[in-house]
């Protein structure tokens, strides 16, 4: 997956990349009447072609990487709540263990997931780095 975006700060070998979020709309914001405003967000990328602030860059991040992130993000904890959910209405029969139980295991797993992503990884499988200088 690649995207264009523009390099707002330096961090050692990385950089900060603003991209521009794509919505399911396409954001083609000129022919549309929808009154929504174009997003963006920031990522980090490794920096080996020396990018400076206010370059515009293209950074590529692994297809294959970026459809598991995607799993493990949004699918992942629904999984694990519906799993919760049905073992507490097996071994309970009340339907607010099972509400709570759904709850507290959707909770924990994305607690897990906050801070996993702030633990440093060895692994560069999912990581985007810049591909090209753009301007």
């Amino acid at each position: 997956m690649d995207q264009i975006g523009q390099v707002v700060e330096i961090q050692g070998k990385n950089a900060i990349v603003r991209v521009r979020r794509v919505s399911a709309c396409g954001e083609n914001c000129s022919s549309c009447s929808g009154g929504c405003k174009p997003t963006s967000t920031t990522m980090k990328a490794v920096n080996g072609l020396n990018a400076k602030v206010g370059d515009m860059v293209k950074v590529e991040m692994n297809p294959g990487a970026f459809v598991t992130l995607a799993f493990v993000g949004y699918i992942l904890p629904i999984i694990i709540s519906v799993a919760a959910y049905m073992a507490a209405m097996r071994l309970s029969s009340d339907s607010l263990v099972a509400d709570i139980s759904a709850l507290a295991a959707l909770i924990v797993t994305l607690v897990f997931f906050f801070f996993m992503d702030k633990v440093p990884k060895k692994s560069t499988r999912f990581t985007s780095r810049i591909i090209r200088i753009l301007r």
